[in-house]
């Protein structure tokens, strides 16, 4: 029971680390260009883990087969260069407790993609709360407002955040043909790597490297973005599905968005307005309608 509970300990951890990547961000946006933010926050991150990997196991801890590094480099493209950046891009626009909310659409992209790329099978119920979560975003992002919808006169930073869970889910979909026996530590290694190396090369050319300023509070951004969120969330939350299985743990990811608008409200004074508040208890009620049809799917096919 003790085990259990340190578990469950371990996994609102790493969900706090995960609500608080937006209001990084959002103090992060005033001090450093997106693709500076990306790329140091991930060269440290690849650094670290593959020294940790080699102190461990040696060279051959590292190695990789072909055929998943040729997927490592395409995840790393979409999921670390482009998501990232395009994150930090459109969090100059929008707060960070609307970013925290429009990302809780995540899981239920990735049933959709799972669905169209890789043929994963879906109920009625599981594609009733996709529906529902999907709602609860256009809510969240036209503010209730028919004419934003009917104009097209979205924010143009939450319409990247919207782009931004797209790219994570398609990395997500990707990671399952990788090798099972793929150690979970490289492939964030890899994928940062080859995340942070695309961020230096464009940066460089593009001369998108910028740092505007360098404050105390920004530097315990950068830190809680790179090594908290990049790092110990990773760490904690595999240790922890590890023991309560993927099932379970897998319900604690509607803390994330409700972590990191309740950070964005404390730390920068965010507002909530009505209509996206409820357009984020549809999300939330989306998620749950989903997860609880994959659970139910899964009981049955044994």
């Amino acid at each position: 029971m003790a085990s259990k509970s340190k578990a469950y300990f371990y996994l609102v951890l790493a969900c706090f680390f995960w609500g608080a990547t937006p209001l990084c961000g959002r103090i992060l946006k005033d001090s450093l260009s997106p693709m500076l933010i990306t790329g140091a926050r991930f060269t440290l991150v690849s650094l670290i883990l593959f020294a940790f990997l080699f102190f461990k196991g040696g060279v051959k801890s590292i190695k990789v087969s072909l055929h998943d590094f040729k997927l490592l480099i395409l995840m790393g493209v979409l999921g670390i260069f482009l998501h990232n950046t395009l994150l930090f891009e459109g969090l100059k626009y929008t707060t960070a407790s609307n970013a925290a909310l429009i990302e809780s659409i995540g899981p239920a992209v990735t049933s959709v993609c799972a669905f169209l790329f890789i043929g994963e099978r879906l109920s009625k119920y599981g594609w009733l709360g996709i529906l529902i979560s999907l709602i609860g975003a256009v809510i969240i992002v036209s503010k209730g407002s028919l004419k934003v919808i009917t104009q097209f006169e979205f924010n143009y930073g939450e319409l990247l955040v919207v782009i931004c869970e797209i790219l994570w889910s398609v990395y997500v979909v990707i990671s399952y043909r990788l090798s099972p026996n793929i150690n979970a530590l490289s492939v964030t290694a890899y994928t940062a790597l080859v995340g942070a190396f695309l961020c230096f090369v464009f940066g460089c050319f593009g001369n998108l490297l910028i740092v505007y300023k360098i404050e105390f509070i920004d530097i315990v951004s950068f830190l809680v973005l790179s090594l908290f969120a990049g790092i110990v969330a990773f760490a904690s939350w595999n240790f922890a599905i590890s023991k309560v299985g993927a099932s379970k743990g897998g319900i604690f990811v509607y803390l994330i968005p409700l972590f990191g608008a309740a950070l964005g409200f404390v730390v920068l004074g965010e507002t909530l307005i009505k209509e996206e508040i409820i357009g984020a208890m549809f999300v939330i009620l989306g998620m749950i309608v989903s997860v609880r049809a994959k659970l139910t799917n899964k009981v049955n096919s044994k």
